[in-house]
């Protein structure tokens, strides 16, 4: 089971949200899962996403990201900034999370395309509006342990930023990263279980391009996909 939301209340205690459980009707274990990162503002993050870009950004990259003349955050004011990396430090109501939808909701305000949303979800709707197709390159990332770091991938965003490649081109490259992520980790699973079958679901996988690029490639190498058809991927489901 591929489960990739926004927000849901984890076993141990933790946000939820980019999780690969082995399980039954009965029971599940969770063998991997996105890293964790700081929520800072708790549920502020939903309507302004740019909160979430900037705890990946200093997360990995420390206060050095300040330097980086990112476009996101010349409508953030330096005394915000600070009370936020403040917080995170001080571990004052920055819960952690291992979702997906705040994965996306950081990338959207990274590349500048939704920083504060005016309704649910717009800032993963307006990063798939951006994915261009024809591309497939992606970014990299790492296993540690049972968790999936995307802190190579953050750096390398930098950079692109940096070089100015085309918002599309990243946004798509990010994408096809997520597609990467969820391929080889199904397989990691299939070899430690011999479990055959991938069900993919989550608000998330609403995302047009995620769910058709994720279905075609393990399709590609013999999984068994399942996918929700009569109920919604999302909380409707």
């Amino acid at each position: 089971g591929i489960s990739f939301d926004g927000t849901g209340l984890g076993d141990d205690g933790h946000i939820w949200g980019g999780e690969f459980l082995v399980c039954d009707i009965k029971e599940y274990q969770r063998k991997y899962h996105f890293e964790y990162i700081p929520i800072p503002g708790g549920d502020k993050v939903s309507k302004e996403p740019w909160r979430m870009a900037v705890s990946y950004l200093y997360t990995f990259l420390g206060k050095d990201f300040l330097q980086l003349d990112l476009p996101f955050l010349k409508n953030i004011s330096a005394g915000n900034l600070e009370l936020m990396m403040a917080a995170m430090d001080n571990k004052i109501n920055t819960p952690l999370t291992s979702s997906a939808g705040r994965l996306f909701d950081a990338i959207a305000a990274l590349l500048n395309i939704c920083t504060h949303s005016t309704f649910h979800a717009e800032a993963p709707m307006r990063l798939e509006a951006a994915v261009q197709d024809g591309i497939k390159e992606s970014y990299p990332f790492t296993y540690k342990n049972n968790s999936i770091s995307f802190e190579e991938m953050f750096k390398k965003i930098k950079q692109d930023l940096k070089n100015d490649i085309l918002i599309n081109i990243i946004a798509t490259k990010f994408h096809n990263t997520i597609v990467s992520v969820i391929f080889e980790t199904a397989k990691k699973m299939k070899e430690e279980s011999g479990i055959n079958k991938v069900v993919l679901s989550g608000g998330v996988f609403q995302n047009k391009y995620l769910i058709e690029k994720s279905m075609e490639i393990l399709k590609q190498n013999n999984f068994e996909v399942y996918t929700p058809c009569e109920f919604p991927a999302n909380d409707g489901g």
